[in-house]
């Protein structure tokens, strides 16, 4: 069994729609269309998220105004940063899950174990697609890829569950 969820008889090809862990197990995968519909609501519950603390720690006319004297383009960065790692690496460490794929039905696992898949795995995760959209140019294109690779690999993988030796299952 390798660390990336493929089993040790792996052919290459076929397509199944469940993996082996490294304990042996066999889990059933997320399919892809679970998970964009996970990412869609995470995004609307994040950007609620981010709007209310930008509200709240600037006030509402800062907030939306263009003058330049509320957060800040950095400020906002920061706070974004800040707020993602609160809101998906934390809930995917502990749980395996954020609201949104609880709300899908999917989890996040340890590809070895099966287990959750800690801090580190988590923020990997998050990180891979995350930091590589602030690139200038390519950034968000890169992004993109990064969970769009996971509709052409055998176990559903993407970049970022492939550096983290995660796997997305069905709950």
């Amino acid at each position: 069994m390798s660390e990336s969820g493929e089993p040790a008889s792996y052919d290459g090809s076929r397509r199944t729609g469940w993996a082996e862990l490294g304990s042996g197990e066999t889990v059933e995968l997320a399919r892809p269309i679970r998970r964009v519909g996970a990412r869609i609501l995470d995004a609307i519950i994040f950007g609620i998220f981010f709007v209310v603390l930008m509200i709240a720690t600037t006030g509402i006319d800062d907030t939306f105004d263009s003058s330049g004297s509320g957060f800040g383009a950095v400020g906002s960065l920061l706070l974004g940063l800040v707020v993602g790692i609160g809101y998906e690496v934390s809930q995917v460490a502990i749980w395996g899950q954020t609201i949104g794929k609880r709300m899908a039905g999917i989890k996040v696992i340890n590809a070895v174990h099966g287990g959750m898949p800690g801090w580190g795995k988590s923020f990997g995760r998050w990180a891979i697609p995350g930091l590589v959209a602030l690139i200038p140019a390519v950034g968000p294109l890169l992004s993109l890829l990064c969970y769009v690779s996971l509709t052409w690999d055998r176990v559903y993988q993407g970049w970022h569950d492939k550096v983290a030796s995660t796997l997305v299952i069905k709950t």
